[in-house]
């Protein structure tokens, strides 16, 4: 197996060596080979990117010049399948950056517990664990991977895989069910994977093929609090 190869972009340099550090010291232990190139600005990395593939970006989103949502804008129009983790200081960020899809969003204030629960869950990625479910249709049995579900709706005492085929149960119980997974509730008639999430605003909630979804207003909160929660610590 070819090594794994990873960037940190900060432009801290303190920073940028102690996630060095972390990284070697956690992929050492799981006896991967790994290639870890180091950027102190969002214009190196993108030129990196031009010569390398990585498999795992660690982003630091307040940098001089170009902020890491600005590079990962530009990195995502070439590549949606880099993984990428966005370091940061202020909160405030988490729901500007979900649009692109990040693994983690990692708080330096809490760099410790959170760098070490981001690297166990790309590790869980490189282990190709996969989640299926078996939903229980007019027509039979259907399996489905978790991560390919966008959304489910309910219709007249049906739930609808996004209106693909018709699931017996109830919202609720896949509510209940799909949480560990990242499934948000809505609306009284939506259920989401955060992973789908482009933007939220007052009313309504914006997937990635800008589709769009009402959100319930007395849902607002929960929805923005599950989805900073699911980006933090969902594997």
């Amino acid at each position: 197996m070819s090594a794994i190869r990873l960037a940190i972009c900060d432009d801290d340099n303190t920073y940028l060596k102690i996630i060095r550090t972390k990284i070697d010291n956690f992929f050492s232990l799981q006896n991967l080979d790994i290639e870890v190139k180091e950027y102190s600005s969002g214009k190196e990395l993108l030129i990196a990117c031009m010569h390398y593939e990585f498999s795992l970006i660690f982003l630091d989103i307040e940098m001089p010049e170009l902020s890491g949502i600005k590079v990962v804008e530009k990195i995502r129009k070439n590549n949606i399948n880099v993984e990428i983790i966005f370091l940061t200081s202020y909160t405030e960020y988490v729901f500007e950056s979900i649009k692109y899809k990040p693994l983690r969003f990692i708080r330096k204030s809490y760099l410790d517990i959170e760098l070490l629960e981001a690297l166990e869950a790309f590790q869980n990625i490189l282990d190709n664990s996969k989640n299926y479910y078996s939903f229980s249709t007019i027509d039979g049995e259907v399996i489905c991977k978790i991560e390919d579900i966008e959304y489910m709706e309910v219709f007249k005492h049906y739930i609808y895989k996004e209106m693909i085929f018709k699931v017996r149960g109830t919202l609720k119980k896949f509510e209940k069910e799909f949480s560990k997974w990242g499934f948000i509730r809505i609306h009284k008639s939506f259920l989401v994977s955060y992973r789908y999430i482009y933007s939220i605003n007052n009313s309504e909630v914006v997937l990635n093929d800008k589709s769009i979804l009402p959100l319930s207003r007395n849902r607002n909160k929960y929805v923005k609090d599950k989805l900073v929660q699911y980006i933090r610590s969902l594997n």
